[in-house]
Order: structure tokens, then C-alpha cells, then sequence
């Protein structure tokens, strides 16, 4: 796995796309599910490996308080520049934006209480580096938490948007784009990466949430806060909408016009 797929997420406005159709109604659900299970401390450390728009980060600094300190880190500095740009809340820890590989986060060992990463490990070059990089700046006794979509179960949102674009002839924009498997884990795999890393207590829990789209215009939207907007916006007008109206249907509307997608993560949680 190349880092081409992070880095996709930095071409024109899809990062604010992401944050505008995807953070609030996919990522901030399972976003809560990881913050909740940190348990975390009020004046503790958290680092937010892959933050995306800062959607987990945010949540820490409010769990956390004045007192306590968040780093947000990511590949790309166009989705920092949109997570930097939202107001924190007057009693969170401060949060620090750091542009940083997974790979190399720059910190000594021992840094934080917790280290957190929502949905971004499937996508590493290294995975096995990366969680042992995310394990040494965790305090003995700190935590790692890990969420990837499961590979066992259908993808939500993104198994249907892949199948459409297949199904109209665009072009992959990088190699194993329409592959599923290269968005998700399985149990065994999250599981051996965390022991691997030297990580206590390694454990692996299967999760289900709703996501929920209030309308048909903000769900198909979702496409173009992914790498494959410009690809999407590069076709002819009326395959434009053939795709909108084929993902439309893929998703399945309910009755009162709104999209509610089953999504299942894997969680894993390691002791340092």
C-alpha cells in the first residue's frame, strides 16, 4: 500500500468536502466510540495519529480540559488546514497540528497517555511500523486505540461507491482504488499488528453504527470528499449524473428521503 491514497485527500476542495459531507455523518459517530473508550483522563496527553479534519482530536481536547494537551497529527496539510481552522471549545486542551507520516511521529519515547487512530492504519505503507511507532511515544501503562473498517462485513459507503464508478468505466486514480479490501482489516490481522508492536493486553472488538445522510444531494456528495472527485468531475455531464443516480439507488433512500448506512469497525486496543 502506497501513501498515494492519503495523499489524494489534498487535491483541490476535497478535504473540505470530507469535512462537509463525510466527518459530521460517518467519522464523528465512530469518532465518540474511540474517544469513550480511551477512558481518558482530564489533564492527559493524546496524540491523534491520521486526525483527517480533527474529528477525534476535537473530541479529546473537550474529554481532556484546559489542562491537558492534544497533537493532531496527518500526512496532509490541506485536511490540518481545515482542522485547524474550526473554533475550539473556551475549556479544551489546546490541540497542536503536526504534518507527519505515521511512519515517523517525531516524538520522544514515552509522550502521551494515549495514542488514537481512526480509520487511517488500513492506508499505511507500514502498517507494523506504524503501530510500533504509535506504541514507543505511549507512556508505559498509556493506551493505543485503533479503529479500521472490517473486512469481514460490506463496506458502507465506500463498497457501493467503488462498485458505480467501476460500473461507468472511470479510470482508477492509483493503483487498487476500487479494492476493497485495501480500506479495511480483519480481526486477526488488527489483532497480531498491536501484539507485534509489544503492546499488553492486545484486543479486538467488532463494532456496529449508523451513519446517517439527512438527503439524497448530501449523500452522493460524499464522493467528492474523496481521491476520486477530480475523476468524477472529469467526466461528461450526463455520466456525472448517471453516477449520482446510480449511488443514489445503491444506498437506498429511506421512506422520509434520508440515507442511513450500516458501517462496522473493528476496534483494537493494546496496553504499553
Amino acid at each position: 500500500m502506497s501513501e498515494e491514497r492519503s495523499q489524494g485527500f489534498t487535491a483541490g476542495s476535497i478535504p473540505q468536502a470530507y469535512d462537509r459531507f463525510m466527518a459530521a455523518q460517518l467519522f464523528e459517530p465512530w469518532a465518540r466510540e474511540l474517544v469513550g473508550r480511551a477512558a481518558l483522563t482530564r489533564g492527559g496527553s493524546v496524540l491523534d495519529v491520521a486526525t483527517g479534519p480533527g474529528t477525534v482530536a476535537r473530541l479529546a481536547a473537550s474529554a481532556l480540559g484546559p489542562d491537558g494537551r492534544v497533537v493532531a497529527s496527518d500526512i496532509s496539510a490541506a485536511m490540518l488546514a481545515v482542522a485547524a481552522g474550526k473554533p475550539a471549545g473556551p475549556a479544551w486542551a489546546p490541540i497542536e497540528y503536526l504534518e507527519s507520516s505515521a511512519a515517523a511521529l517525531g516524538f520522544p519515547e514515552g509522550s502521551f497517555d494515549a495514542v488514537l487512530c481512526q480509520q487511517g492504519l488500513q492506508f499505511f505503507p507500514d502498517r507494523t511500523g506504524a503501530v510500533r511507532e504509535m506504541c514507543r511515544v505511549t507512556r508505559r501503562d498509556g493506551i493505543v486505540l485503533v479503529s479500521t473498517w472490517a473486512s469481514e462485513r460490506p463496506l458502507g459507503l465506500f463498497g457501493p461507491m467503488t462498485e458505480v464508478l467501476q460500473e461507468v468505466g472511470m479510470d482508477e486514480p492509483y493503483p487498487r482504488a476500487f479494492d476493497a479490501q485495501t480500506y479495511s482489516l480483519n480481526a486477526a490481522d488488527l489483532r497480531r499488528l498491536l501484539s507485534e508492536a509489544n503492546l499488553r493486553e492486545a484486543a479486538v472488538e467488532t463494532v456496529e453504527l449508523e451513519a446517517v445522510w439527512h438527503n439524497e444531494a448530501d449523500a452522493v456528495a460524499t464522493l467528492m470528499g474523496t481521491p476520486y472527485a477530480p475523476g468524477v468531475a472529469a467526466l461528461p455531464a450526463d455520466v456525472q449524473q448517471r453516477v449520482r443516480d446510480l449511488l443514489a439507488a445503491r444506498l437506498g433512500p429511506a421512506p422520509d428521503g434520508t440515507f442511513t448506512i450500516r458501517t462496522t469497525s473493528h476496534i483494537g486496543r493494546g496496553v504499553k
